[in-house]
């Protein structure tokens, strides 16, 4: 029991190394990039956040589960962003597949694999508060980048490109900001009015904020 508790913390231990891909192929140019392990603290932060301040009648810790799980399937230091051009179903497939081999040690494996197939099909209140999280937190910190001067616009249009034709013809020419292809991507992927006016307000910030 000892043996598996420890062997799966420092096999989750490595996410605090690993840098997000997405930062790097954005060319962030912050002297610190934001690791898997600190999207996931931001992710649990922001959860509360809206917890705190909206009425869901939902199942929070099996919420902070899907969050955590969903990014263990990282630790081999592999990413999908845009550029690999892959579905968000394919890219979930992968997750799931990844932790089923890190857990599959673990007395409530199946419950994790549950959980994650709860989560790629958006089959419940929490996986679906669980999916926008992890949109909105990875748009949260793309705006901090972007009004720190760390993200050029000529990156985030380059990066646009690799949208799909339909999202790349709508969004390339909105973009007036660099973090605004990122959160207006994410916003065709939000699925409840709250998230997105997250997203609008988001979009909206500025340093005086």
């Amino acid at each position: 029991m000892n043996n598996n508790i420890i062997k799966f913390y420092m096999l989750a231990n490595k996410l605090k190394n690993e840098i997000r891909t997405g930062w790097t192929e954005l060319g962030i140019k912050a002297a610190r990039l934001e690791s898997i392990a600190e999207h996931i603290y931001g992710e649990l932060v922001l959860a509360i956040a809206i917890d705190s301040e909206i009425k869901f009648d939902i199942d929070m810790l099996k919420v902070f589960k899907m969050l955590i799980l969903k990014e263990f399937s990282k630790i081999d230091g592999k990413e999908y962003t845009t550029t690999a051009h892959l579905s968000e179903e394919e890219k979930a497939n992968i997750a799931i597949t990844n932790v089923a081999k890190i857990t599959s040690n673990l007395v409530k494996k199946d419950e994790y694999f549950e959980l994650l197939n709860e989560l790629k099909d958006l089959d419940s209140d929490e996986a679906k508060f669980a999916y926008q999280i992890s949109k909105v937190e990875a748009d949260l910190q793309t705006k901090i980048y972007d009004l720190n001067g760390d993200f050029d616009l000529d990156k985030a249009i380059e990066d646009a490109k690799n949208y799909p034709e339909q999202l790349k013809t709508e969004i390339v020419p909105q973009i007036k900001n660099a973090s605004d292809g990122f959160i207006l991507y994410d916003r065709t992927l939000l699925l409840d009015d709250l998230f997105k006016s997250l997203s609008y307000d988001i979009a909206n910030l500025t340093d005086d904020d």
